[in-house]
């Protein structure tokens, strides 16, 4: 399990790096100007931001510039995170929005490799508020962007990345081969090809016939995750291949949006396994909970966890504390051992397990429960789950011939 981390380091480590990228497009002076200035600002909001002090540009070490009090350790993890997230945004304004989409992106990489999980957990999301800063200016609404576009887009890259990093045969293979398999459980790749532009010149990598506008959005985008997921798998065996960030750095402002909206989230493309298991106990609390109370849902699903040692092992080093349960996910202690179980006895767990929960509702909360996880879940992580074996389908009916 990563070691806790405090407020002040936390915070601290968003505040230098802002400062730091800020004093390379412009001037030390001038970057704690504008941080000085925003954590003024944000203090009658903010009670705790009293204990922070941006010092003057005397001293050419960054570290040196930001003054935080040990008391902001006291503050609740979530008030920081929120803190953050109004300081960023306040800091793009100032700067304009030229800078906001790449200014975000420059924090994300400039925060050392593990931070970005953890200020996601105290609730600041970077690629969220990247998100948003795009849909704020980009020209083209969300809403008008056509499935058949974004789909052209997004399997344009997966080649042009194949293509840059294995060869033009390998790219239209994996990609032509990997859209023919799906096709039998996803419809909607039907309306998609992979032209072979090895022998064709002047011709579209890819075409995508435009009556896919007129399928759900989030069908098509769950057929694009589980095309990209299927690539991805397919390179794991290839060293220092980091395919996932090369896909992100990639893909164009304008289609972020949309694509988002489609379902497709390639942060959980290389999900591990501890993050899996984490997502469907706090789902599945968060679902109890609407028929019950935390308590009384955390210990239900504690009990259930209990029951399925014997059969299967890793169950045994995950526990929700129901005290710190406030705090969502990093309320589940979970070893991550996990990550070296098989996925498919990892598969045979969950499947288990979340018939198990499911079967302890009453008539009126197992109607809706299947609705609610999957919707609470997400594409992504259900085509995750799909992967180790676990059949949501088979549960329900399994729940409705024995209720």
């Amino acid at each position: 399990m990563d070691a806790p981390v405090q407020n002040k380091e936390l915070f601290g480590k968003i505040l230098r790096s802002v400062i730091g990228i800020i004093s390379r497009r412009t001037s030390d002076a001038y970057a704690n100007v504008i941080i000085g200035d925003a954590i003024i600002s944000l203090r009658n909001k903010y009670v705790f931001l009293n204990h922070v002090k941006i010092l003057g540009a005397s001293s050419k070490e960054i570290f040196d510039i930001v003054e935080i009090n040990d008391e902001i350790n006291n503050v609740d993890v979530k008030e920081i995170g929120k803190a953050s997230k109004d300081f960023i945004q306040l800091i793009i304004k100032v700067m304009g929005k030229s800078a906001g989409y790449y200014f975000i992106r420059e924090i994300r990489e400039d925060l050392p490799y593990d931070y970005e999980n953890k200020i996601q957990k105290m609730g600041l999301d970077l690629d969220y508020l990247q998100l948003e800063f795009v849909k704020n200016v980009k020209q083209k609404p969300n809403d008008k962007v056509p499935n058949s576009e974004a789909v052209k887009h997004i399997f344009t890259i997966l080649f042009e990345i194949l293509d840059a990093d294995f060869g033009r045969d390998f790219a239209f293979k994996n990609l032509h081969d990997s859209i023919l398999r799906l096709t039998t459980s996803h419809d909607s790749l039907s309306y998609v090809k992979i032209n072979d532009a090895r022998s064709i010149q002047n011709v579209d990598i890819v075409t995508v016939s435009n009556e896919i506008d007129l399928l759900d959005s989030s069908k098509v985008g769950s057929a694009v995750q589980q095309a990209i997921q299927e690539i991805n798998n397919c390179l794991d065996d290839k060293d220092g291949f980091n395919f996932v960030e090369k896909l992100k750095n990639k893909i164009n402002p304008d289609y972020s949006l949309k694509l988002r909206d489609m379902g497709l989230d390639l942060s959980v493309i290389k999900l591990k396994q501890e993050l899996l298991v984490k997502q469907v106990l706090n789902v599945l609390v968060d679902i109890l909970s609407d028929s019950s109370t935390p308590s009384y849902a955390v210990m239900l699903v504690n009990s259930t966890l209990k029951n399925f040692e014997v059969k299967f092992d890793f169950f045994k080093n995950i526990k929700i504390d129901g005290v710190k349960f406030s705090q969502g996910i990093e309320a589940i202690d979970i070893s991550s051992d996990v990550d070296s179980v098989s996925p498919s006895e990892l598969g045979r767990g969950l499947q288990r397990f979340i018939e198990q929960i499911s079967m302890n509702l009453g008539e009126t909360a197992g109607k809706y429960f299947f609705d609610k996880f999957k919707k609470r879940m997400g594409h992504a992580y259900l085509l995750r789950m799909e992967e180790i074996g676990v059949n949501l389908h088979m549960i329900e009916l399994r729940r409705n011939l024995l209720s």
